[in-house]
């Protein structure tokens, strides 16, 4: 069975983050999204196909694996993404949006059922359902999927996961469609079409899941993906020794250092005089001094000192000094200095001022 992953998001709501890397591409938990998702799948699909768009040369090394790269050219939308594969594909395949978590080996969950049914869909039960895709259910079976519906309008908890087994016929539902009020041909209006014209669309319940969007879902993400690594349900990434509960990677400098795992530290990471709290991933050739870091990713070759940075993103080349901060994204080749810094700031450029 041939295997599609999604990967042509800008990765908007992680800006200025994604300004160096597409979000599949995201440093998180000693690898990215997408190499969780490839490490999964190729253990049981041999043919694997990416989609991209927004930095697509950045994925020109999966080429390597053997997996092909498909230029979505303009994005317009999830089911355009779907329509460019019309003979490229044949038979069912499965289709998994990259930058989503889905626990280990969701896929067999999502393939158990599927004699029968024309088309499988992953959902999730989630708390606000009326942000997403909501999926309307009569008998176990998908029959419409209504996005973003009004608060307290929706049919039910269950959204659209981003895992999908589909069969040929989904090219012929998106011929069919127009653009959705925005401006985007979208899968989910095409499987809808496919229930109303009397296919048989399957729900199969997948969790825990996290759109990892946003700065705090993907930051929870990375803590699934280091319990899951902790706990041997993943593969510790390339390049990493796990030391109970600690990722580390080669040539590391670590002194007058306090580690309370989860934590990653990636190759060639010189820490001094500092606390790592849990749930931090710090990328290769980042330099930390007389600082606090928790719940956070230090992107490459990024330096921290005498800070304090909780539940934030630091993007690659990055400097912070002298700084204390909460929720925010600093774009990457960015200084920030002697600042405090209120949650959900996002820095864009360099920033000087007292605390």
């Amino acid at each position: 069975m041939k295997v599609v992953l999604l990967a042509a998001g800008e990765g908007k709501r992680l800006r200025p983050a994604t300004l160096s890397r597409p979000k599949p591409l995201l440093p998180i938990a000693g690898a990215t999204l997408l190499d969780f998702h490839i490490s999964s799948l190729k253990k049981s699909y041999q043919d694997l196909s990416l989609i991209v768009s927004y930095k697509k040369e950045l994925f020109n090394p999966y080429k390597e694996l053997g997996i092909k790269i498909i230029d979505q050219g303009i994005p317009l939308g999830t089911g355009h993404a779907v329509k460019i594969l019309e003979g490229r594909v044949k038979g069912d395949f499965l289709l998994v949006y990259s930058d989503v978590y889905f626990p280990p080996k969701f896929d067999e969950e999502l393939l158990t059922m599927t004699d029968g049914y024309d088309h499988v869909v992953a959902v999730t039960p989630v708390s606000e359902p009326w942000e997403y895709g909501v999926v309307h259910v009569e008998d176990g079976l998908l029959k419409r999927i209504i996005e973003k519906p009004r608060r307290g309008e929706e049919p039910s908890n269950l959204i659209v996961a981003g895992a999908f087994l589909l069969s040929e016929t989904i090219f012929d539902h998106l011929k069919e469609i127009g653009p959705s009020p925005r401006g985007e041909i979208e899968l989910t209006d095409a499987i809808t079409l496919a229930a109303e014209k009397g296919e048989k669309v399957l729900i199969v319940e997948i969790s825990p899941w996290v759109d990892a969007g946003r700065l705090k879902d993907f930051l929870y993400a990375q803590k699934l993906l280091l319990y899951d690594i902790i706990s041997g349900k993943r593969q510790t990434p390339s390049d990493f020794r796990l030391e109970e509960d600690i990722l580390l990677g080669c040539d590391i400098s670590l002194e007058n250092v306090e580690i309370k795992g989860p934590v990653v530290i990636g190759p060639s990471v010189k820490v001094t005089d500092s606390y790592i709290g849990p749930n931090t991933y710090l990328e290769g050739s980042c330099k930390i001094s007389d600082s606090e870091i928790t719940s956070s990713i230090i992107m490459a070759r990024s330096l921290v000192a005498d800070s304090k940075l909780t539940n934030s993103i630091v993007a690659d080349n990055s400097k912070i000094n002298c700084t204390s901060a909460n929720e925010i994204i600093v774009a990457p080749n960015i200084e920030v200095i002697g600042c405090k810094l209120e949650s959900g700031t996002k820095i864009w450029e360099n920033v000087r001022c007292l605390i």
